[in-house]
């Protein structure tokens, strides 16, 4: 009889019906319920560079060199300017089997290149090396030029009375991935095994 009893008390009881008791489910950050991105379950307007994103995505913080664009995507600032650098290069032993310079010396490089948006080529310095390296000499653009037009390259022999050409004129279109890492490397053409490019953003 007692266990009767027990059993009908603790029914009567019945945990979840108490009718003072908040039963609704949390709510939860998604796009049903924000046109911005999602950061610690909490809506954020997912336009600035701290927290960037749209349609209830989760917020991501855009790299150093990087803003959250009007499409709510971390990438370059269209307005920014860029330096665009030959850094360093590889040439070929030989020019098509014949020696560089007629003293059997390394080649005279120096890169020729015209930024989108320019009017004239820009150069760097000659540096006398079949690895040649350069800390200056480069040309500059906008984000959103480098982005949609191609930057435009030769790699030149210097000689004393008509420059070799190492490579004909080269087109290269950046994308966000390189500006964002700070440098590509480029693949063989003529006598040029590679050459490597930085890009950095301007203040």
């Amino acid at each position: 009889m007692l266990a009767v009893v027990a059993g009908m008390f603790l029914a009567g009881c019945g945990g979840g019906d108490d009718p003072g008791e908040d039963n609704t489910p949390p709510v939860t950050c998604s796009s049903a319920n924000c046109t911005g991105c999602c950061f610690n379950n909490t809506c954020q307007t997912g336009n600035t560079a701290s927290a960037c994103g749209k349609a209830g995505a989760a917020c991501k913080a855009c790299d150093t060199a990087q803003v959250c664009k009007t499409d709510q995507t971390c990438g370059a600032d269209p307005a920014g300017v860029w330096f665009v650098q030959p850094t360093s290069a590889q040439i070929t032993a030989s020019n098509n089997g014949t020696a560089w310079d007629a003293d059997g010396s390394a080649p005279d490089v120096f890169v020729e290149m015209l930024c989108p948006g320019a009017t004239a080529s820009s150069f760097t310095p000659e540096v006398e090396s079949y690895t040649p390296a350069w800390a200056s000499g480069g040309c500059t653009a906008t984000a959103a030029r480098l982005l949609t037009e191609p930057w435009a390259f030769r790699v030149w022999d210097s000689d004393v009375s008509v420059n070799d050409t190492i490579t004909g004129i080269l087109l290269y279109q950046f994308t966000e991935e390189n500006l964002s890492a700070g440098r590509v490397t480029l693949q063989a053409s003529g006598g040029m095994m590679s050459i490597t490019v930085g890009v950095r953003k301007q203040p």
